[in-house]
């Protein structure tokens, strides 16, 4: 189910939401600075990752021991 779809289905993701599944979707470069993530070019804070993590948007892994932010909401 891509984002809009799930929009339209009656979850509305916030503009901080949308901006945060952008990110994770276009920027390779990842890391984990403490609680927060740096996407790219963007901090994302914890509470919006757990929050798309619930709506099952994103996923937390782990490649080569390094955690890493995966897009999975076209998966469902």
């Amino acid at each position: 189910m891509s984002i809009e779809s799930k929009e339209k289905a009656g979850i509305a993701l916030t503009r901080t939401q949308r901006d945060a599944v952008t990110a994770i979707r276009h920027f390779r470069r990842q890391r984990k600075v403490g609680s927060t993530w740096l996407v790219g070019d963007r901090r994302l804070s914890r509470r919006v990752i757990s929050d798309l993590e619930r709506l099952r948007l994103v996923r937390e892994e782990s490649a080569a021991g390094t955690p890493v932010l995966t897009y999975i909401g076209s998966l469902e």
